[in-house]
Parts: C-alpha cells; structure tokens; sequence
C-alpha cells in the first residue's frame, strides 16, 4: 500500500522528469530550427546554463554523485548507472544520426585519435577516479548537492587541469601528435561516408547498446529475468530490493524523500519504466546539445578558469601558453595580449554553472539530498581507509587532480568522450571508456581493497 507521502514524492518525480522531458524536446526542436530556418550557427551562451541543469538533475536522482555510486559502478559490482549510460549512448547515437539526414550541418566535435594521450590519459583519469570516486562534472554536481569533499575535488581538478595548461608545449608531439589517426568513427573505419551509410551504422551500434540495457541483470549473480527489459516488458513481477544500500542512504540521507531511494535501488515493473523516462530525457538532452552546435563538456572549463586567473596575474604569459591559446580565449596580437573568454571553448563553463545549478535544484527541492556541506566519509573510503576527514580530503584532492590531468591529456572526460564522443560513435571515445574502466577496477580492487558480492561491496 502506497503512503500519502510517497504518491506525494511519486508525483513530484514525474512532474519534475515531465518538465524536464518537455524543455529538452524544445532544445532539439529549437536547435533544428535555428538551423535550417535561422540559418544561425550557435545557439547563446546563456543557454548552456539551461543544457548543464537538464543533464545534472537525472544524474543527481540516479545519485551519480556520490563517490559511492561510482566506486560501485566503476568495479562492475553496480551496472545500474552504466547500462543507463549504454542506453543514452545507443538511443543517442541512432536520434542524433537520424537527425543528421535532415539537419545540413550538425556541430560533431568527434575527437581525434592519438594514442597515446588517449591511453595514458585513459589511465590516469581512471586511476583518479578509483580514488576520489568523481568525475569532472560529478564534482559539480556534488557541489550543489552540499558534499563537503567535493571542494576539495573541485581544487584539486583546477590544479590538474592547470598542470597540464603548463606542460602541454613541450609535450604534445608524443600525446597529441605521435599515432594520431585524426577523428575516426565506427562508420568511416569501414569507408562508410553517406548520411545513410552513417546511419544504419548507428542504427546497429544502437541496437546493441540498448540490448545490454534490456538484458544484461543489475548485479553480478542475478538472472536475466530480473533485468530492467523483462521488468520493462512486464515479463517479471518481481521486486528486487537492495535492503543493504537502501539502509545505508538512509543514513546517509536522512531528509531524502523515500521514494528517491528506491528509484536507485530497487528492480521493479514501476521502477524500470520510470528510468526509462528519465534515461529518454537524458538522452535527447545529451543530442540537443550537439544540435545546438555547441561542445558539451566538463572538463575543459577546469583549463579555461586557470587560463582566466592566469590572464589576470599575468597576461602575456597566459596569452603565450600554447593550451590557453586552443582553450581559454587568449593570444598574442601585435605584441599585445588578448583575451576573448568564450571564443573557444564556447558555451561549456556555463553548462558547468548550469551542472552545478542542477545539482543544487534537485537535491534540495527534488530528492532532498542537500547535505550542507556536513563532513561524510563514502562508506567504500571508510571501509578500507577508516574515518579520518584529512585523508578523505587529501584522497579527493590527489584522485580529482589525476582525473582532470588525465582528461586534458586525453583531451576528453566522462560527458565530452564517454557520453557525447560515442553518442558521435567515436573510437577515441570508445578506447577512452574501456582504459578508463580497466584502471578504475584496477585502483578500486588494489588500493580500496573491494570486495565483489551479489549486492555491491562489503
């Protein structure tokens, strides 16, 4: 029997996604008319704000930043979140090649594929993310959601970032330019080149993404029956309730409404449906960004603040460093400096604004997850490093630091390579993903010391 105050919650959650769900439809309608009717190129600025909050909400209800969601997802021992990211891939790439048979000229920011920044960047990134549990955009998020050691992720990014800014000259012949296959995809690597050869390559690239969606069961040991395509289908009526992980958000959480916790930790008929719903929005924001013509990212805007600060302290050094230069605005003109913030990078640092914002708006009106900025330990931290708050803030700081040193090398993160790059199905992209999760595992079972069992860690 469902309580009055969880039909409340239920309706505040459809409501919210239906929201949601309308103005990222709007996005894509609106980008395709600015484009074949306006003929206008760039959608403003401003609107990356609004890009940044329709991609954190879903991603803040999925609970996607707390370092205990990704610790869990990243050692294999949680597919929930990656299977969702599966379905925003393949349902995105096939929309978004749809879309490119009608619309002349899409913004594809495919990366380029050089080898070795791809896969030592790869490492790096993953490595930092088994120790801090965020990615670039997750510390945003987390921001907004109050976690205190997510300001100690946000400096340690920043100074990553920015120790990348400084050595890029030097070093980018062997990452950058040594075994650089320019911007391939699944498509051009079989000489495929027409809009619709495109297409039927995303219509089976898609297929089988959204398959491992339907098919492939939450936790190791479950059976396919209990998967989110029979529970989708109808075909099971059972209810899998993760009791061990929803005692411990409790706890966490003491404010969340209850339903959130469920939605993240229970396999239902209901529930199944529901992300689907989410993951749809999610997934037409993600292509609306693309057809807006502006780069969706997160980790560029780490470079771009310390090009910014740079400018400010010193301006012909900032304008001379030749990363600021590709990213932050700045150049040397006529012996003068010049700086032109959003030449380059566009939009990106207001969808960061917009990430933040949509942390904020769903943990204190939507999940009730708003933490304060109270300090708490992620229990997979605690389990194997105790409860020590300078170690906690030390393990934030490194591990963001080599995720955003690792990003800049890899000249991608989780939103501009994992999501949107094999939404383009690139195989930078792709590469990209498997060495970020390989590492990830590797740092998560060697250093954390986790433990697989059929319910998450122990």
């Amino acid at each position: 029997m469902t309580s009055q105050s969880e039909k409340r919650d239920i309706r505040i959650f459809l409501g919210a996604t239906a929201i949601l769900f309308a103005v990222s439809l709007f996005m894509v309608f609106g980008g395709v008319y600015m484009q074949v009717i306006l003929h206008v190129s760039k959608a403003p600025l401003l609107l990356g704000i609004v890009a940044g909050i329709l991609l954190a909400i879903p991603l803040e209800l999925w609970n996607f930043s707390d370092p205990d969601t990704l610790y869990r997802v990243m050692s294999f021992q949680d597919r929930f979140l990656m299977v969702c990211f599966g379905f925003a891939i393949g349902v995105g790439a096939i929309l978004l090649y749809a879309l490119n048979l009608i619309v002349p000229s899409l913004n594809f920011g495919i990366k380029d594929f050089f080898v070795p920044g791809i896969i030592i960047g790869g490492i790096i990134f993953g490595a930092g993310v088994g120790v801090a549990g965020y990615f670039p955009g997750t510390v945003w998020i987390a921001l907004g959601q109050g976690r205190r050691d997510a300001i100690w992720a946000l400096l340690g990014g920043l100074l990553g970032a920015f120790t990348w800014s400084v050595i890029f000259g030097p070093v980018k012949w062997f990452f950058w330019n040594t075994l650089n296959y320019g911007p391939i995809t699944w498509a051009s690597i079989f000489g495929i080149t027409s809009k619709i050869g495109i297409f039927d390559v995303a219509l089976i690239f898609g297929i089988i993404l959204v398959l491992l969606f339907l098919i492939l069961p939450r936790y190791p040991g479950e059976k396919v029956r209990d998967s989110c395509g029979s529970h989708i289908l109808g075909l099971s009526k059972n209810v899998v309730r993760f009791d061990d992980l929803i005692k411990e958000e409790k706890e966490k959480y003491p404010r969340a409404r209850s339903f959130v916790t469920r939605i993240t930790n229970e396999s239902s008929i209901w529930n199944a449906r529901y992300v689907i719903f989410l993951g749809a929005e999610f997934t037409i924001a993600a292509v609306a960004v693309i057809v807006l013509h502006q780069i969706f990212g997160e980790s560029t805007t780490y470079s771009w603040i310390g090009a910014q600060l740079s400018y400010i302290v010193n301006p012909t050094w900032a304008a001379s460093n030749p990363y600021f230069e590709l990213f932050g605005g700045m150049h040397i003109i006529n012996g003068l400096a010049v700086n032109n913030p959003f030449s380059e990078i566009g939009w990106e640092p207001f969808t960061d604004l917009g990430t933040f914002l949509g942390g904020l708006i769903s943990a204190t009106i939507i999940s009730k997850r708003f933490m304060k900025y109270r300090p708490q330990i992620p229990k997979v931290w605690e389990h194997r490093f105790g409860t020590s708050k300078n170690k906690r803030a030390m393990g934030a700081f490194i591990g963001t630091y080599l995720v955003l040193f690792g990003a800049r090398m890899a000249n991608g993160c989780a939103s501009g390579h994992i999501l949107s790059g094999n939404i383009q199905m690139a195989i930078s992209s792709f590469v990209f993903m498997i060495v970020v999760l390989l590492s990830s595992w590797v740092v998560l079972y060697g250093m954390l010391r986790l433990k697989i069992n059929k319910r998450g860690y122990r």
